[in-house]
């Protein structure tokens, strides 16, 4: 259930914010304008939301690896 609603707020943030975007500025942002605004920043950015990314899939493993690992312990 938490994981369904962090999916829901973030995918709820990324409409408000292009549609506050384009409401300001008329068209819609892209990642190759905004990467080329935050100069060598955004290599910091990539490198910091990559490991995010990493770390939410590691989790992600763990949980199922334990789900696995106990439907077999139980069937034994």
């Amino acid at each position: 259930m938490l994981g369904w609603g962090a999916v829901i707020i973030w995918f709820s943030a990324n409409v408000l914010s292009q549609a506050a975007f384009i409401g300001t500025h008329g068209v819609p942002y892209d990642a190759a304008t905004i990467l080329a605004a935050l100069g060598p920043w955004s290599w910091v950015l990539i490198t910091i939301e990559f490991s995010v990314w990493v770390i939410i899939g590691v989790v992600i493993m763990q949980k199922i690896r334990a789900t696995r690992a106990k439907k077999i312990h139980s069937i034994f």
